[in-house]
């Protein structure tokens, strides 16, 4: 089975203050392709607690990709204790403004409304969320990956079958260019055992020299152990993409990479205008692949 990185889940959720009010929750989570695993959370203060077992299972579940999940409270004080006043900081400002008053000769009275409006005249405290709303959110979030899961393994079968029809068109292509290789052997070899007859064999330093070049020659545009690795590979990638295992992405994209050093290989060995063609081809599929490969866990 292939498993996506990508996905994207939500859900909604209202739990029950010990105080008889309720806490309506919006909990969304959203994976990327990456490397190894990464989260980022963004979560009210008062359910930070949290934070680590999200991670713990968030990891174990998911595997890889750089995950975001967040908790949204509708009400933004649905943890915040009761608001207090701050006399102090009013008279500080009261003071203040009666000092810009003696100072400019400015008259006019100050009302409670508009000390109300002042920075810090009020005050509250986050509270930490109650410890009962650990078992409901930490059930959301198994049901949140559930979801999450399922979305990336729709997504996994669509790069499935992308990727089985790039193979099979690189498949196609190196059946094609082995049959070029075959041919363009066979021409090379007519073409030497033409001019072997052509070698002085009265100076036999000379022959054997001449002989050396030709064979030489033959063997530089011997592509025939490229291809077979190549194809050594591609079976490798066709086996692997199809095993049971949660975990592939990365091994898949080694896969690749040594294919595409295999084709490079071929395309600097051999300067046939056919041959290349085929080669060319194989990179452009063997590219696509990579960045579908690099979407997978």
């Amino acid at each position: 089975m292939v498993v996506s990185m990508t996905g994207f889940a939500l859900k909604n959720l209202e739990l029950s203050k010990a105080d008889g009010s309720t806490v309506q929750l919006t909990m969304s989570i959203k994976s990327l392709n990456s490397r190894f695993f990464e989260t980022t959370c963004k979560f009210p203060l008062a359910l930070q607690y949290l934070e680590l077992e999200f991670i713990r299972k968030l990891k174990d579940r998911l595997l890889r990709g750089h995950v975001t999940i967040i908790i949204h409270a509708q009400n933004p004080h649905s943890f915040r204790g009761p608001i207090q006043a701050e006399p102090t900081i009013a008279a500080s400002y009261l003071n203040a403004i009666n000092a810009i008053k003696k100072n400019t000769g400015v008259a006019g009275e100050v009302q409670l409304h508009d000390l109300i409006g002042l920075p810090n005249v009020f005050s509250f405290e986050e509270q930490t969320a109650d410890e009962s709303f650990r078992a409901p959110i930490l059930k959301a979030l198994d049901q949140l990956i559930n979801e999450l899961i399922k979305v990336r393994v729709a997504e996994g079968k669509n790069l499935l079958r992308d990727l089985e029809q790039r193979f099979e068109v690189i498949t196609k292509e190196m059946s094609a260019l082995e049959k070029e290789a075959h041919q363009l052997m066979e021409d090379r070899k007519a073409k030497i055992t033409a001019r072997m007859g052509t070698i002085d064999q009265h100076n036999q330093e000379l022959a054997e020299s001449q002989r050396n070049t030709l064979y030489f020659e033959l063997d530089k545009i011997d592509i025939h152990e490229e291809i077979i690795r190549f194809k050594s590979h591609l079976a490798t990638f066709n086996k692997t993409i199809h095993l049971d295992e949660n975990e592939k992405g990365r091994r898949l994209d080694f896969i690749l990479q040594e294919m595409a050093r295999e084709i490079n290989t071929i395309t600097a060995k051999c300067s046939d205008a056919h041959i290349s063609a085929h080669a060319i081809n194989i990179k452009v599929e063997l590219e696509k692949a990579r960045e579908q490969v690099q979407n997978i866990v």
